[in-house]
């Protein structure tokens, strides 16, 4: 969230997409009702972060996947895109985003596909995500010219560790701070956190005071 302030203050244009179908296809876990809220959710809570700190919003606006990714023209190129892309490539793609397991499900190897051409529907100069999507950026960038589209620009931004240590997991409670913790929740989490002296490595209290917490202090 505070590299998308820096862009909104830097005057960019950013689009925030919210991947309903993607999500909707992980197993079916959730129901389009379900989505639907949170899509409403995240809208509002991502407004009230970042005019609370002072950021301009005129120039940020949310889409929904479903809102062009079930018209005929996306669907056509979902088809010309798997006549293209390898078993292999697929998965390799999603390798650090999509759940791997011996006999995955379609759906699973559409996932970098579709985050692919999401590019080229909205319309966007560049890319930004994690640096767990880089896999799917390098896909992107190889496949999105074979269709006769530009290739566009990708930033990535570091995973901030969890405050147990290691990889953050939202099955994990301890392992994050979540948006509507109570402050007395946060004080808890934080004194559970691993923060061991002298090791910055998959400290997850270090790294969010450096990404987070520093750059606040520049707005």
């Amino acid at each position: 969230m505070c590299k998308i302030a820096d862009f909104l203050k830097a005057g960019c244009e950013v689009s925030v997409l919210f991947a309903n179908l993607h999500a909707y296809l992980d197993n079916m876990k959730s129901s389009w009702d379900l989505l639907e809220w949170r899509t409403q959710y995240y809208e509002t809570v991502i407004k009230a972060m970042l005019t609370s700190i002072g950021v301009p919003i005129q120039k940020l606006k949310f889409v929904k996947g479903t809102d062009y990714q079930l018209s005929r023209e996306f669907t056509l190129d979902v088809y010309r895109l798997s006549s293209m892309v390898t078993e292999h490539d697929a998965k390799k793609a999603g390798a650090e985003v999509v759940k791997q397991v011996d006999h995955p499900l379609i759906s699973s190897l559409l996932y970098p596909g579709l985050q692919a051409l999401d590019e080229e529907y909205l319309k966007v100069d560049a890319q930004f995500g994690g640096v767990d999507q880089r896999k799917i950026f390098t896909f992107a960038e190889k496949y999105l010219p074979q269709l006769g589209y530009t290739k566009r620009i990708h930033l990535m931004n570091p995973m901030v560790p969890g405050l147990s240590g290691g990889k953050m997991s939202s099955s994990e409670e301890d392992s994050k701070i979540d948006l509507l913790d109570t402050p007395e929740a946060v004080k808890k989490k934080l004194k559970r956190a691993f923060c061991e002296p002298g090791k910055v490595e998959d400290n997850g209290v270090l790294a969010f005071v450096k990404h987070v917490v520093f750059s606040l202090f520049d707005t």
